[in-house]
């Protein structure tokens, strides 16, 4: 019986979620792909490469999009990612080897405690200084490896790149150049260097139009295909770790519950960050709040949540090992009511967000294991 299911309240875990990642003395397995090349590194050449949004659940059930993978499947393993199961979140965890609860980065929106307001964790928020709002020391910046992130231009400097890849160097590259912009980057790097490429097409794809669309699966064939000229292009003898940093699952209009029509629950609540797979919400003062909002949650949403209160989250392993200290700026960071949604429900208040979010198909952030399971391959060319 877990922590969760002996608590006061009794919680029942939903069968449909995969139990959180530190459960029971648990380490996901993606916080070890990283820190390994660096703290105990071999002679030669490592390329990580991240498939965005390419869960191994997914990856599975589309083998015959994927003839490249396909062929590498003996040497492909499925590994936990973190939670939630959010590129930011999975990202950091990657590059430093700790768990959201040591690192502080808890979702696509983490709240700001200096302000109460959430912050995006992928492009940062005025006044929020990276350094600051992740200061632990990267092991690229305490090892001796010389490392370079290949990544979309556009990513140069972000507040996602300043938190994550810290001590790296970056080189950007267009969309029909990325294998060039790796063989450059292996030869900066040196010999015995370290690179890193970001592939975020099929997450693009899969928000936009689904999991289960003609664009999506394009997408895929696209990667896989990238995959493909990588090995026969690469230098002989290069290792190759590739992973990805959470899976996907589509929704509808059907399947969305939206707080803003539920104003009996708003008057509680502060503010919402997180994501609407992995919904943090942060009450208003006063004793008692999260208690009414948490009860308020799981009479509304049934079985298409499972509402945990802050201890709870703690208790569970979610977001890092069951009783580990907690230093005060991750922990005025946690939420106080967590939901993670079931099946393909979308939880949010959409009156807090773009159109955009309303408006997207494919999303993630709980623990189905379309979303939690990734794979990981490690190979040599």
């Amino acid at each position: 019986m877990s922590a969760l299911e002996e608590s006061e309240d009794s919680t029942l875990w939903p069968a449909e979620l995969l139990a959180p990642p530190f459960a029971g003395g648990e380490r996901p397995a993606l916080l070890e792909v990283i820190p390994p090349l660096l703290t105990d590194p071999e002679p030669g050449r490592d390329l990580v490469v991240l498939l965005d949004g390419v869960g191994a659940e997914l990856l599975a059930a589309h083998r015959s999009l994927t003839p490249t993978l396909r062929r590498a499947e003996s040497q492909i393993s499925r590994v936990r990612t973190v939670s939630p199961a959010t590129t930011s979140s999975a990202m950091v965890s990657l590059h430093t080897g700790e768990a959201p609860l040591v690192h502080g980065v808890l979702g696509y929106l983490t709240r700001d405690p200096s302000t109460g307001r959430a912050v995006n964790q992928l492009t940062g928020g005025p006044g929020v200084d990276p350094e600051q709002w992740m200061p632990l020391s990267t092991p690229v910046e305490r090892g001796s490896r010389r490392a370079v992130q290949v990544a979309p231009a556009k990513h140069k400097g972000s507040h996602l790149s300043r938190v994550a890849f810290r001590g790296w160097e970056f080189l950007g590259h267009g969309r029909g150049d990325r294998v060039e912009a790796v063989r450059t980057a292996l030869h900066r790097a040196g010999p015995d260097g370290l690179v890193h490429l970001h592939v975020d097409d099929v997450d693009h794809a899969g928000h936009r139009h689904g999991v289960d669309s003609e664009q999506w699966r394009t997408a895929l064939a696209e990667v896989d295909s990238l995959v493909g000229t990588l090995l026969r292009r690469l230098p002989r003898g290069t290792r190759i770790h590739l992973t990805a940093d959470h899976g996907m699952v589509d929704t509808s209009p059907e399947h969305t519950t939206d707080l803003a029509e539920h104003p009996q629950l708003l008057r509680l609540i502060d503010e919402v960050a997180g994501e609407a797979r992995a919904l943090s919400l942060h009450t208003v003062p006063g004793e008692g709040a999260d208690e009414e909002l948490a009860d308020s949650l799981t009479r509304l949403l049934g079985d298409r949540a499972l509402v945990l209160r802050r201890s709870q989250v703690l208790e569970a392993g979610l977001l890092g090992p069951v009783g580990m200290p907690v230093v005060e700026r991750v922990a005025a960071r946690l939420p106080d009511v967590l939901v993670l949604s079931t099946g393909r429900w979308s939880i949010d208040d959409f009156s807090r967000r773009p159109e955009t979010a309303r408006r997207m198909i494919g999303v993630h952030g709980s623990l189905t294991p379309e979303e939690a399971w990734v794979p990981l391959l490690r190979t040599v060319v």
